[in-house]
């Protein structure tokens, strides 16, 4: 059946109603809109594939002066972010996070973002390397305390806990500028209109996803964490991840992409 019929945009709309706490006409309203957005062509979808046949950062960063690659790109070392006192982790966005405790105690979390897939789309997961510590000459507090303090600061603009939302966070936007070739970072900014800025800085995002932010019309559900104990699974498994926002060990905002060339 298709997607256009009044039938299937009834039934859309009442489930997207009972998922979200809407009312009828306004979960209506949401589907039809749905239903005329324009995700990407198979033409697009079997070119952007074939050009990540040769997507290969690791190779564009050793062949890049000065020839090092990003630690987060390895996956080296812990999964859990690690204390560095000696300042914010290069290729990485420097995020300073204040204690809920005392606003004048704050780190600086390096952040790196990464291109997963939930429910069979691209998502995003945007993580720590590190952290800094406060430099008031207290013993600092370990990364748990402050990935709370993150996840609180994250909720007071939008992110959620307990599931992803199929509805865009009200004043979230992302913007990707591709890099000079498929294997090159993109730059990537992900803001909220009121100032807040997630993350802004190159990561590797290679071409079959960014083709595929376009497929669902509210964007790319993008996760944060660690937020407390639990780290970051390397790869996204649906069933652990919607485990890990009962348990507030990620925190995740659905946020709308465009993509632009460089």
């Amino acid at each position: 059946m298709s997607k256009h019929t009044h039938t299937a945009l009834k039934e859309a709309a009442q489930k997207l109603a009972a998922a979200e706490g809407l009312n009828h006409a306004e979960a209506h309203r949401i589907v039809s809109r749905w239903a005329a957005h324009e995700g990407p062509t198979d033409a697009e979808v079997e070119a952007a594939d074939a050009a990540t046949a040769g997507f290969d950062p690791l190779f564009y960063y050793a062949s890049q002066p000065p020839s090092e690659i990003p630690g987060f790109l390895m996956r080296m070392g812990s999964d859990y972010p690690q204390l560095r006192s000696e300042g914010p982790a290069p290729y990485c966005h420097p995020h300073p996070v204040q204690s809920l405790a005392n606003s004048e105690q704050e780190t600086v979390l390096s952040l790196t973002a990464r291109p997963d897939v939930f429910d069979y789309l691209p998502a995003l997961v945007v993580e720590p390397l590190t952290y800094t510590p406060p430099t008031d000459g207290r013993v600092p507090p370990g990364y748990g305390y402050w990935g709370n303090c993150w996840s609180v600061e994250l909720y007071d603009v939008g992110f959620r806990y307990n599931r992803v939302s199929n509805l865009a966070a009200p004043g979230w936007s992302a913007t990707v500028t591709r890099g000079p070739e498929p294997s090159a970072p993109c730059h990537l900014r992900v803001a909220h209109e009121g100032g807040f800025v997630l993350f802004d800085a190159p990561t590797p995002l290679p071409p079959d996803w960014l083709v595929r932010t376009r497929v669902h019309a509210e964007g790319l559900p993008v996760f944060c964490g660690p937020c407390a104990g639990a780290p970051v699974p390397q790869r996204l498994d649906d069933e652990q991840v919607d485990m890990l926002l009962e348990t507030a060990d990620l925190t995740v905002a659905r946020i709308p992409f465009t993509v632009q060339e460089a």
